[in-house]
């Protein structure tokens, strides 16, 4: 239900976003059409061109030449307009400005492309002026080219700008990476071709030509410049030219007005052999330098060059707020930022490590109210102290000093009450301001210099005490302590937590302090990684009071750090703990597909990681998680069963075979074809064979050390003898071996394909040994005479089973068997009899299948589930042998009865109802009708005649 705006504005941005991506598709393919026809016409031309340059050269004698001279004809792209005019693209309709947005839907629009990455060229367009208003705005450049910079041109009112680089292009090395990235990548609906055709060109041509031998053995055509400007090396996605392409096109009243710009992980003086970019990248600032250059000046080289788009940044001189956070920014620019932006009050420097003294913050000391060193680099920044300049900035509200120790810069750890940082702490006049302190990973702080330092500081909301040494929970926990404050939240130090003797309670109160870190650390892996270890033990054996919270948090930092293995060893491990039985029960199921994806993205991304893996697949091994939520479950399949292929750890394959069982019951035809490949198969036959031996191995010790008294050889030869012969020894099969089997089952329902590979793989013959080993377990029996039916459905494939001795077998379980074994045994025998000519009939076999049908009980839940009912049409028309049709006719008899509803397509497809009457028909005009026939007939229409009648009902309105 929609009950508040927020909501509502989810599921329109969800709409949109599924509207762009079937424009984006039938975009992206027109493009790729017509570059490739426009890439052949060059290949012709090209051929034409050398071959007349070739017949030139011959008349005048010269040499035949063919690398890099032929001439290439220009891109006729006179027919490029009917691209552009497509009324079935919603984007076009769109950008009509039929429904423009406010900046707040806009801002919110931009939010969720990003969110999604979903923002390209083509996405980009959708932010025109005259359909969007832009005032704070986000963007991700990882998919986004120069081509759409412009538009930025037409904002004027843009007061906040972040740009997220942290996601770099230089992992299109890898192929896979290519490949998710030219599916993410797509041009504006209003580029002009010759644009598109030179900078979308390259990575059109390489997806749709991959490895191309032809092109290899022609040196004279591979020096068409769109061939050589292969997508690994195309810098119209730079971060250097983007960043500079964005800053040039900006609103001369944008420049003016910007207050708000994040350029975090940018990187100002990234190495580059390009010629290109380093043109756009350094620019001479010697004027400046000069300026900026006094007595009092930290620089002490001559600096002449620094890049260009620091020069840019420096235009934007009414900014209160920057960030430069794991930027490669030195001690220059640093300098020269700080002179030329003078009303900055929020500066972000965490992580800049290549900036070592920090003078300049001086000249902020009249403006500067928030300020984040988190990581940075102190130890050369002597007389003054970075203490004595922090000491300084009187308008401080916020500081981080956090240090998560990832650069080993602070290898004292021994608390010392005169160091720099505790006398700053216990100064009466330290930055009476402050609001927010983070000094977590200072291992070498004092009780005594904090508990001075909040008892002047009573208004502090914040403080973060996270992996530092000193113990101070009288401040947090004791109401009666003069520093304590009910309205502070803290970030804790657990390092003095006993894992051995954590109790409920440990839990209960520790737990806030662990959400708060997440939330304030996500983005820092050092942080991150001992919260989880910490979240894991305290949820290893109490259940926690805010799972939903600690769920989301986890997910968040995964899809942050998804390339970091130590911090998704520890994600997956505490997912683990919060999705166990029975509190998986508590978890929306929103939030269990959530998880599903995030434990697929893992599991792709450390396919070797065996650890890791197991930690995924013990986590999806889950009723409700395979069950309740929609996902990928196809791709989730080859993931577990690339781990059944490469490991032997029982820890993976016995929740990977249990994963595959419930799975394959949820995919097409089509993928479990795939899935059943021959490889595939044997070695779940492998996995099966290696079971039974076990199996086999602890039965022999059992019964070993069951023997009383001594015996001698001769004597216990015997023994076995006697067992062999006359009482074979009978296993009972364990969870492994069940899940092996449905899924062989699953995967070889209505799959001729599969059943063919099974054959092939041997299988047949490993089930002979099953049935011998396992005729005592129903359980095993059931599906092992399923499978067995599958194959009979299969007209080629079942004359393999008599050589198992199969109808002795069947004869035997109809019978005798429990009715899931007799129903799937009478199968195979009504399969088999069907393919047999009148000659071949054994007549006492038909009479003992109908006897055996008759005392059947109708169970009242399913035995088994049907894609179709295919398999039983060819029986329902065997008159010359009505055992073989009363098999069939109790078959679905019994489907409907227990489960109606879920037949109710496949009888109308189908034509169930029309067959079933016609066979009742004949049977009351045949002189010698089977009265148990009759009864199910009649049974069958009574069940089935409220679908006939809706189908009766719908032809009949839709003739009217």
């Amino acid at each position: 239900m929609v009950d508040t705006p927020d909501k509502l504005c989810i599921i329109c941005l969800r709409k949109l976003s599924s509207l762009l991506k079937a424009d984006q598709f039938l975009w992206k393919k027109q493009i790729e059409e017509h570059v490739d026809r426009v890439y052949c016409e060059e290949i012709q031309q090209a051929k034409l061109n050398v071959n007349d340059e070739q017949k030139r050269k011959h008349h005048r004698g010269e040499s035949s030449r063919t690398g890099g001279e032929s001439a290439i004809q220009p891109i006729d792209n006179s027919d490029g307009k009917s691209l552009y005019n497509n009324p079935r693209l919603f984007i076009e309709y769109f950008l009509r400005g039929y429904c423009s947005l406010n900046s707040i839907l806009t801002e919110h629009l931009a939010n969720h492309l990003v969110a999604n990455d979903q923002l390209n060229d083509f996405t980009l367009s959708l932010f025109s002026s005259h359909t969007t208003s832009l005032k704070r705005l986000v963007i991700n450049i990882k998919y986004l080219s120069r081509l759409q910079c412009h538009l930025f041109n037409q904002h004027p009112n843009i007061v906040e700008l972040e740009i997220i680089f942290k996601d770099s292009n230089s992992n299109r090395t890898i192929n896979m990476t290519n490949e998710v990235f030219y599916q993410h990548i797509c041009p504006s609906l209003y580029s002009k071709f010759d644009d598109i055709y030179t900078i979308y060109g390259p990575f059109i041509l390489h997806h749709k030509y991959p490895r191309s031998p032809t092109e290899s053995r022609r040196p004279s055509l591979t020096n068409n410049p769109i061939l050589r400007n292969l997508p690994n090396s195309s810098d119209e996605f730079s971060h250097h030219k983007l960043l500079h392409g964005i800053f040039s096109n900006l609103h001369p009243i944008t420049i003016d007005r910007l207050k708000t710009l994040s350029l975090s992980h940018y990187k100002f003086f990234a190495a580059t052999h390009s010629t290109a970019v380093r043109k756009h990248s350094l620019v001479d600032m010697s004027p400046l330098v000069k300026c900026s250059t006094s007595s009092s000046s930290t620089m002490t080289t001559p600096v002449n060059f620094i890049p260009m788009n620091l020069r840019l940044v420096l235009k934007f001189t009414n900014l209160t707020s920057l960030n430069l956070s794991s930027t490669d920014i030195k001690n220059p620019c640093f300098d020269i930022i700080i002179d030329s932006l003078q009303n900055l009050e929020t500066f972000d420097l965490s992580s800049c490590r290549s900036i070592k003294l920090f003078n300049s913050l001086l000249k902020l000391s009249t403006k500067l109210k928030w300020l984040n060193l988190y990581n940075c680099c102190f130890h050369m920044q002597q007389n003054p102290s970075i203490m004595h300049i922090l000491y300084q900035l009187k308008h401080l509200e916020y500081l981080d000093l956090s240090n998560d120790n990832t650069f080993n810069d602070h290898n004292n750890s021994r608390i010392d009450n005169d160091n720099d940082i505790n006398q700053f702490l216990r100064d009466e006049y330290c930055l009476p301001r402050l609001k927010h302190l983070d000094i977590s990973g200072q291992k070498t702080i004092s009780s005594i210099s904090l508990h001075r330092f909040l008892l002047r500081h009573t208004h502090l909301q914040f403080l973060g005490l996270f992996l530092t040494n000193e113990k101070y929970s009288s401040c947090i926990f004791d109401t009666n302590d003069s520093c304590y404050s009910k309205h502070r939240h803290y970030t804790y130090d657990l390092q003095h937590i006993q894992t051995s003797t954590i109790t409920e309670n440990d839990l209960i109160l520790y737990e806030p302090y662990l959400v708060e870190a997440l939330l304030r650390y996500r983005d820092r892996s050092g942080f991150v990684q001992k919260i989880l270890y910490y979240v894991f033990f305290l949820t290893r054996s109490y259940h926690p009071t805010k799972q939903t919270r600690l769920i989301e948090l986890i997910l968040h930092v995964m899809s942050i750090h998804s390339n970091l293995q130590s911090v998704q060893m520890a994600s997956t491990a505490c997912i683990y703990n919060l999705t166990r039985t029975p509190i998986a029960e508590r978890i929306h199921v929103k939030y269990l597909a959530q998880i599903v994806q995030a434990t697929m993205n893992v599991m792709a991304t450390f396919p070797n990681q065996q650890q890791l893996q197991k930690n995924c697949l013990l986590t999806l091994c889950s009723d409700r998680i395979l069950h309740e939520p929609r996902f990928n479950f196809y791709l989730l399949a080859t993931l577990v069963m690339h781990n059944l292929q490469n490991y032997m750890d029982l820890a993976i394959i016995q929740p990977g075979v249990a994963i595959l069982s419930l799975l394959t019951t949820r995919l097409t035809i089509n993928e479990c074809t795939e899935l059943g490949s021959t490889n595939n198969l044997k070695r779940l036959l492998q996995l099966m064979d290696q079971q039974v031996d076990r199996l086999q191995s602890m039965h022999i010790n059992q019964n070993q050390q069951g023997l009383i008294g001594p015996t001698d050889e001769t004597q216990q030869t015997q023994i076995d003898i006697d067992m062999t012969l006359n009482h074979p020894q009978q296993l009972t099969s364990d969870d492994t071996l069940r899940f092996c089997l449905s899924l062989l089952w699953n995967l070889t329902d209505e799959n001729p394909i599969v059943c063919e590979n099974f054959i092939q793989s041997m299988g047949l013959q490993l089930f002979q040994r099953l049935l011998h080993l396992f005729s005592s377990d129903t359980i095993v029996l059931t599906k092992i005479v399923g499978l067995l039916s599958n194959i009979a459905e299969v007209s080629h494939l079942k004359m393999y089973l008599y050589s198992i001795d199969i109808i002795p077998l069947m004869r035997k379980y109809i019978n005798e068997a429990i009715i899931d074994v007799a129903f799937s045994a009478g199968g195979i025998l009504a399969h088999l009899l069907y393919g047999q000519v009148d000659d071949e009939i054994n007549v006492e076999l038909c009479q003992q299948m109908r006897d055996a049908i008759v005392t059947w009980q109708h169970p009242h839940t399913n035995m088994v589930t049907y894609r179709t009912f295919k398999p039983f049409l060819p029986l329902l028309h065997c008159v010359r042998l009505p055992v073989v049709q009363l098999w069939a006719v109790w078959a679905i008899h019994h489907v409907c009865s227990t489960d109606r509803a879920r037949y109710g397509r496949i009888i109308r497809e189908e034509k169930i109802y029309d067959i079933m009457q016609k066979l009742n028909d004949d049977l009351i005009s045949s002189e010698c009708s089977d009265p148990l026939m009759v009864q199910l007939l009649k049974s069958i229409l009574h069940l089935l005649k409220p679908h006939y009648s809706s189908r009766h009902r719908n032809s009949s309105a839709v003739a009217n």
